[in-house]
């Protein structure tokens, strides 16, 4: 029996801990396998070689920028930082409005209110276990990089960096919550601000004209710290004083509205929309309508910047013997045409689309547990019914997403340019679908069997494959644990074939324990 909970602090941190915790392992697992690839790689003597690519355009719009790899430290800073400080944004803000929008939503709010307790008070609560919450992931992150020998200093800005970037977002989805209802609106309001603001930071980096750009995005200011580098002090005074200052003016704001309600609200009553809302298959495309329309907008965008980059790749590569040298070394000899660095670079954005698979199937578990399937499924169409049509409708929107993202990384090509054909960049991009199958499979798995944790759990399935995939091979990892990646299989096409068999068994694994999701889904009661 568990022990009940007398504080709202206690039922807040309830609420956040197992993914405050999943997320400090999957920070200090990233930053373990960083430090072991950087001694892997020869340590500082064999970074040495790799200084020309690391001064790349393309590439430090990618990473960021950084002066040396002399360290362990900045190795981590410069391969993973960017992405480890951008998923640490991503989950604050996720748990930002889902401690508070989505309780308002539910009603739960209303409990903790009730009594002596004010809305201003729980509303401060929430905001110090986000910001705990954070500085537990910053701990961990700075424990690691102590346990692997790297500088002490080095280490404590590093975590200052994770916690001024966890602190911001958590920030940015604080104010979502205020503005936006409901929860679902206000997530992906600050997702978007987020992704913006990493673009801005990609595009800050890319050329020296450009670093002014650092000074409107917190990942900017993060960055200038300079970790393991140039370590700058004054740095972080924006960088912490910024979610600071956003946390007080969320307090405001929230004494400017009723509870459940958000300042920008839609009027009480509108003309009846009946459009999709025929069938299950029509209503599960427009249920999520604003889900694909922010994802096909960031990755379109993101599509377009990395065609536009392939240029300054291009030329580098043209101009210098030895950094073609060194590509080959690396096993990215292919990145010295356009043609290659998109093949590549689409390999990546592999990991978006079968994210966004995924999480759209997921959702139909999240509407179980919220009670809204429970009417819908009592007078209308079958479980399974209502499963597929979800199903169905999360592989239109990544053919949607898909079809934007060839247009605009063709078109960031042609204007970097870079001569490239439309039918090219596509063929590159539609082999980077090689793994939706499988997850479909995965959520639909999922979904049937532990509908509570399927969201959490796939996404820490996705990251944990692409990460083996990604640094397994530098580290020398058994044949057997990159074998049973499924990113293994994916090649960059077209530089690359195919491989078409190893993609058609990880295709009928992914349709075998989907059929065992949808079995399990039909026969087990709605989740409450």
């Amino acid at each position: 029996m568990s022990r009940p909970l007398t504080t709202v602090h206690a039922v807040v941190w309830r609420d956040i801990r197992y993914s405050a915790l999943i997320v400090a392992v999957l920070v200090g697992a990233v930053i373990e396998i960083g430090l072991r690839s950087f001694v892997t790689s020869g340590g500082a003597l064999g970074m040495l070689a790799l200084m020309p690519l690391v001064k790349n355009p393309a590439i430090a719009a990618m990473y960021g920028r950084v002066d040396t790899l002399d360290t362990g430290g900045i190795f981590v800073v410069w391969k993973m930082g960017a992405f480890l400080l951008l998923m640490v944004a991503v989950w604050a803000a996720l748990s930002a409005t889902r401690l508070t929008r989505a309780h308002e939503d539910d009603g739960s709010w209303d409990v903790l209110v009730i009594g002596r307790r004010e809305r201003a008070s729980v509303l401060r609560t929430t905001i110090v276990v986000l910001a705990e919450a954070v500085v537990v992931v910053a701990v961990v992150s700075f424990l690691v990089l102590l346990a692997g020998a790297q500088d002490v200093t080095g280490s404590a800005y590093f975590a200052l960096g994770v916690t001024a970037t966890g602190w911001s977002g958590a920030a940015v989805g604080l104010v979502a919550a205020q503005f936006v209802a409901p929860r679902r609106s206000a997530s992906q309001g600050a997702l978007a601000v987020i992704v913006l603001a990493f673009f801005v930071r990609m595009v800050a980096d890319a050329t020296l004209a450009n670093e002014w750009l650092r000074d409107l995005t917190f990942f900017g200011w993060v960055e200038k710290i300079g970790a393991f580098q140039h370590l700058d002090p004054l740095a972080l005074w924006p960088a912490l004083a910024g979610p600071a200052l956003a946390a007080g003016a969320v307090t405001v704001l929230q004494r400017h509205r009723d509870v459940g309600g958000a300042l920008w609200t839609h009027p009480d009553s509108a003309p009846p929309r009946p459009r999709l809302l025929g069938s299950s298959w029509s209503f599960a495309w427009r249920e999520r309508a604003s889900v694909w329309r922010w994802w096909t907008l960031a990755l379109a965008l993101f599509g377009g910047i990395l065609g536009y980059l392939t240029h300054a790749l291009v030329s580098l590569a043209a101009t210098d013997p030895g950094y073609v040298a060194l590509l080959d070394r690396f096993g990215y000899g292919a990145m010295v045409t356009g043609v290659g660095f998109v093949a590549l670079t689409t390999v990546a954005l592999s990991v978006a689309f079968t994210y966004l698979v995924f999480t759209w199937i997921a959702s139909a578990a999240s509407d179980e547990i919220r009670g809204r399937l429970d009417v819908a499924l009592g007078t209308g169409p079958r479980r399974l019914t209502w499963l597929a049509s979800v199903v169905m409708s999360a592989i239109l929107a990544v053919a949607v997403a898909v079809t934007a993202t060839t247009v605009a990384m063709w078109l960031g090509v042609r204007i970097s340019g870079t001569p490239m054909s439309l039918g090219t960049v596509a063929q590159a991009t539609l082999s980077s679908l090689g793994l939706v199958p499988f997850f479909v499979g995965v959520a639909l798995l999922l979904v049937g069997a532990v509908p509570r944790a399927a969201f959490t759990v796939g996404s820490v399935l996705i990251v944990v494959a692409y990460v083996v995939q990604a640094l397994g091979p530098i580290l020398k990892w058994p044949t057997w644990s990159l074998a049973i990646d499924p990113f293994h299989y994916l090649r960059a096409v077209p530089v690359q074939p195919v491989d078409v068999a190893g993609l058609a068994w990880v295709s009928l694994v992914g349709v075998g324990i989907g059929a065992l999701g949808l079995r399990r889904y039909v026969r087990r009661d709605i989740v409450g």
